[in-house]
């Protein structure tokens, strides 16, 4: 029996960091097809079927993959390039959360926040959830996001499973941070000058994708 915690790591790694190291076809939207992904997966673990791709992806749990009639695909956490396909949360909640470190956290007031090492800010729909991803020793930090003030200023969130996307935060739609310690400023993150942009393609590599747009297919 193929051992599921093992898939879903590879199957990151494939669909959102490597595609092209596994042969994969990514299109615009993040899928590859399933064949391509079911060979690369069987060159390293022979025992694993289609049926255990399909498992994974339909997991309530973990809500890592989508799987349909255009491929299979990472919901979320590309490090390369995709764009967002569908439509925007309209409305989105009034307040979403962010789970960070201390020292991004007090940059976020006067620079707002920013992708970093990815090509979309990753929030969350309720505090103990961020929490939970903040990766900060000790006690977690939580930035509450006014998702509903971004929304009025044409910011647009995307509903990825359990994680909501969108491009960027501005300093002005960031709330209270919870767990940040007294000592330090009120503010906010982003380890970036203010309004520096993040490349297209930094690192020289292939980027899988286009022009940050949404659309609907």
């Amino acid at each position: 029996m193929a051992n599921t915690s093992r898939i879903s790591k590879l199957l990151s790694l494939m669909l959102r960091h490597k595609p092209d190291e596994f042969g994969l076809e990514i299109d615009t939207y993040g899928y590859a097809p399933l064949d391509q992904v079911l060979q690369a997966l069987q060159e390293r673990y022979k025992e694993v079927e289609e049926e255990d791709i399909t498992a994974l992806a339909n997991d309530s749990r973990q809500r890592r993959f989508e799987l349909n009639e255009y491929g299979i695909r990472a919901l979320y956490g590309h490090s390369f390039f995709v764009e967002m396909d569908g439509e925007p949360m309209d409305p989105p909640p009034a307040i979403l959360y962010m789970g960070t470190t201390a020292e991004a956290a007090r940059t976020f007031a006067d620079e707002g926040i920013t992708s970093g090492d990815r090509y979309y800010v990753h929030l969350s729909l309720d505090r103990a959830t961020a929490a939970s991803r903040s990766h900060e020793k000790g006690a977690p930090i939580v930035v509450e996001i006014l998702a509903e003030k971004a929304h009025a200023q044409e910011i647009h969130f995307f509903s990825r499973g359990e994680v909501i996307l969108t491009e960027e935060v501005p300093p002005e739609c960031v709330g209270t941070i919870h767990g940040l310690d007294a000592k330090g400023p009120s503010g906010h993150q982003a380890n970036k000058e203010p309004g520096e942009k993040k490349a297209d393609n930094p690192t020289g590599e292939v980027s899988y994708g286009r022009k940050p747009r949404f659309v609907t297919r």
